[in-house]
């Protein structure tokens, strides 16, 4: 297998696998945390760089690369999760006695979601070559979809050959 110049493996699968194996690890520790804050989500992905270092031999300098876009996924899912919440809830169906007190929850918990993910909006844009994990991206050009079913290396857009994208759903 030959290297590419960051040092790690330059197949396509290597990177994926790698991209899987770590999101294994964040998910399990997040899981365990029982909360989703920046906190526990850097916490998270230092464990899954620890983890992946034991792996230098394997994958090389691309451990930091990943998690990056580990980080950028997770945060991509959060935004959304909380995008969700605001839409689905429907507050005028909810009793009187505790419309107020669901209220306040939802106000909170809606803009700390908001908070987390607009800090980093920014770093959501998916470029050509790196990896993202399963969904669907846009073309930030022509607007053209591509899905992915696993974690996969980013193509230029079919359409157009742009090479930035962002999370559609």
């Amino acid at each position: 297998m030959s290297d590419n110049r960051s040092g790690g493996p330059s197949t396509k699968q290597s990177l994926e696998a790698l991209y899987e194996k770590m999101s294994t690890v964040v998910r399990a520790n997040l899981e365990r945390a029982g909360t989703l804050t920046e906190e526990t989500l850097e916490r998270a992905l230092k464990e899954a760089r620890d983890w992946a270092r034991q792996l230098k031999e394997q994958y090389g300098e691309d451990v930091p690369k990943v998690a990056e876009y580990l980080r950028r996924d997770f945060q991509e899912a959060v935004r959304q999760a909380g995008k969700q919440t605001r839409r689905s809830l429907d507050l005028d169906r909810i009793g009187v006695g505790i419309l107020g007190f669901v209220q306040k929850m939802a106000e909170r918990a809606g803009s700390q979601l908001e908070s987390f993910a607009s800090k980093l909006d920014e770093r959501l844009t998916y470029k050509t070559g790196e990896v993202a994990g399963p969904g669907t991206l846009t073309c930030t050009q022509c607007s053209q979809h591509l899905s992915f079913d696993s974690a996969s290396r980013i193509p230029p857009c079919p359409k157009c050959r742009n090479t930035t994208f962002r999370r559609g759903y």
